[in-house]
């Protein structure tokens, strides 16, 4: 019997417990209903009633048929416990089961005072509030694991909080709090909502951060069509967001409790929000940016993120009321920023802002890489926070500008080691910097009457690609990267499962996206973490890229597994709904067979329609902005208008 589950030990914990099958809509439902007592996939329960109304033990398990539908909010009840958690998975083939709540209820999958869930391979839709709601009302509960959900068209109650969506695993009162929550894999879309992915939260005042949620992990996830903000991590302590994808967040049309983002912490202590992206974000009010380390934050970093094609900011660093203290902003990639002319005025593409008595402490922004082309004469760098301590630091980055103005700030930023390009028609455009209370013409004044910038640069570019205003056109110089990967690219392709062989053309005649990846499952069935890391950032440039004729062909290394695994396999593919993309079996060859199976090592080719490599990546993780740009260099902007006919 095929069943997936979420990563981790659950497999073995589950087996000490009952294992209980779900079939809703089944020809069972035709026999009495008392006689399913769910203990076989031959006498599965049919309503959820029957699964709401058992309240599970330790280590049970709780099994939903592939391809089923099932009516209703579905609230198992009952606790795990740390050796033994109780899981919720599906079995068999095929698409995930789906559970559609009605629009009168509250959540379509809720857990309330439970501890010690896995729950995963799930297709969730309806309700009026919730897609999934989490939370409590006293002490620590713990171990709240979310994996390859698919949450989606919730709402249609007016909205009075934030604490309202997709996803939200938020305590009930000051007195309850969680501790390890894993979200992993979720794609959660389309809700008159507020949030995509929220974890923490709560309308409780200021309470000490003893009261906060501790070791929550968001990653390989995707959020897209909120009214207000992506994914969130408010009150915790010892958090991650990384790699995964926000678009669209911040639609209402109306502010009426907040300005949103779309991947942000707040009063969050030793938090990381890394390798991500966030495009297209909007605000009915100001913000409407992709990344941010809000107030109330320490030790919190920013780093190796792409945010793109926003009408707010790129990044910004506030405090209000408190001092956000100890922030880092590092390696990040900018580009079309502020495409508002209100926000971009306002705001620039990194934004450092302190209000209510606020003050930022030990601010470090370094290594970015911030493409500016606002529309009007505004400031990439815009500080005009107050600070305690030290000045803040801004060195190392680079900034290309189509705007003359570069920066402006007060004197409690420092500058150093930064690079300029100024971009312009005839490339004899002076630059102007803003710093203190003075502006000054031209980066030779600006150097020697500000104290800034030393040891920066300055240069003064002749635009040559007006529609790609950055990148000069270039001809195509592949003949080593050809050589390099011809055998690989010779082999026949095959079906992921064994299929019929794919025409050998099919690589050539369109811009295409090859990828090798690792097709190794873990111990619960799921493709490996590596694995969907990175098509998490393939799925996205395919979202952004396929309306301008981008293909994508995703080779999956496989072993001689059984039929079970390959079935398997065939789930998570399914689960990936990646269906712009082709699945084959890497073409390796029989002696490299064994040791090639068991690597995590991918490797990413970028072809032309004429079958040459344009661009190679190999070993690790290749993130958003790398992928992005080499694609946009070639492809040009991305064709969002058909990004909705790309999911």
């Amino acid at each position: 019997m095929l069943f997936s589950a979420i990563p981790g030990s659950a497999a073995q914990a589950a087996s000490r417990g009952a294992i209980y099958f779900v079939e809703c809509g089944s020809d069972a439902q035709k026999n009495d209903v008392q006689k399913n007592d769910g203990r076989s996939a031959d006498s599965p329960w049919t309503t959820l009633e029957q699964v709401n109304g058992h309240r599970f033990a330790a280590g049970d398990e709780v099994r939903f048929k592939r391809g089923s539908i099932c009516s209703g909010m579905l609230w198992p009840k009952g606790s795990g416990s740390d050796p033994a958690p109780i899981r919720m998975t599906a079995y068999g083939t095929g698409v995930r089961p789906k559970i559609v709540a009605a629009s009168g209820s509250d959540a379509v999958l809720k857990l309330f005072n439970q501890e010690y869930w896995n729950i995963d391979s799930l297709d969730l839709s309806g309700a009026n509030k919730f897609g999934v709601f989490v939370s409590g009302d006293k002490g620590i509960l713990r171990h709240i694991y979310l994996a390859n959900l698919l949450v989606h068209n919730v709402g249609g109650a007016e909205m009075k909080n934030k604490e309202s969506g997709l996803v939200v695993i938020s305590p009930g009162s000051v007195d309850q709090r969680f501790d390890d929550v894993l979200v992993d894999g979720v794609t959660a879309y389309n809700t008159r909502e507020w949030v995509g992915i929220m974890v923490g939260g709560g309308n409780f005042g200021w309470p000490p951060e003893s009261t906060w949620s501790t070791h929550v992990t968001i990653r390989d996830c995707v959020v897209h069509d909120v009214q207000g903000d992506g994914i969130v991590l408010f009150r915790v302590r010892d958090g991650r967001i990384g790699s995964s994808v926000a678009w669209h967040t911040g639609m209402q049309a109306t502010e009426s409790m907040g300005t949103p983002n779309a991947i942000w912490t707040w009063m969050c202590r030793d938090c990381v929000v890394e390798q991500n992206e966030a495009f297209l974000t909007d605000s009915p009010g100001v913000d409407g940016g992709a990344f941010d380390i809000d107030y109330g934050n320490t030790n919190n970093s920013v780093v190796d993120n792409y945010g793109h094609d926003t009408q707010g900011y790129c990044i910004a660093v506030f405090a209000a009321g408190f001092v956000t203290q100890h922030s880092e902003v590092r390696g990040n990639t900018c580009l079309n920023n502020g495409r508002s002319p209100r926000m971009a005025q306002f705001q620039g593409a990194i934004f450092l802002h302190t209000w209510n008595d606020g003050k930022l402490d030990g601010l470090v922004v370094e290594d970015n890489t911030i493409y500016w082309n606002p529309p009007g004469t505004v400031p990439a760098v815009i500080n005009d926070a107050a600070f305690q301590g030290e000045n803040g630091i801004f060195r190392n980055n680079r900034i290309y500008s189509t705007s003359p103005w570069m920066t402006t700030s007060d004197q409690s930023l420092h500058f150093e080691g930064n690079h300029y390009g100024l971009y312009s028609h005839d490339g004899a455009l002076d630059g102007r910097w803003s710093y203190g209370s003075r502006m000054f013409q031209g980066f030779a004044d600006y150097q020697a009457h500000s104290g800034q910038d030393a040891g920066s640069s300055f240069r003064q570019v002749a635009k040559t690609n007006t529609d790609l205003i950055f990148w000069p056109k270039s001809s195509v110089a592949t003949h080593q990267l050809d050589a390099a990967y011809r055998d690989l690219l010779s082999k026949p392709r095959v079906g992921v499962e064994g299929g019929a062989r794919l025409h050998q053309q099919m690589l050539r005649g369109k811009w295409t996206m090859y990828a090798v990846l690792s097709g190794k499952l873990d111990g619960d069935h799921l493709l490996n973490e590596t694995t969907r890391r990175q098509l998490t950032m393939l799925k996205s440039l395919a979202a952004q890229f396929h309306g301008n004729g981008l293909e994508t062909v995703i080779a999956l290394r496989q072993g001689p597994g059984s039929a079970s695994e390959k079935g398997s396999l065939g789930n998570a593919i399914s689960d990936l709904d990646f269906d712009t993309a082709t699945f084959v079996a890497a073409p390796v060859a029989v002696k490299d067979l064994k040791d090639r199976n068991t690597s995590e090592a991918s490797l990413l080719l970028f072809l032309s329609p004429e079958g040459h490599v344009i661009k190679a990546w190999r070993g690790g993780f290749s993130g958003a902005a790398e992928l992005g740009l080499a694609l946009r260099q070639k492809l040009g902007n991305p064709a969002y208008s058909e990004i909705g006919e790309a999911q």
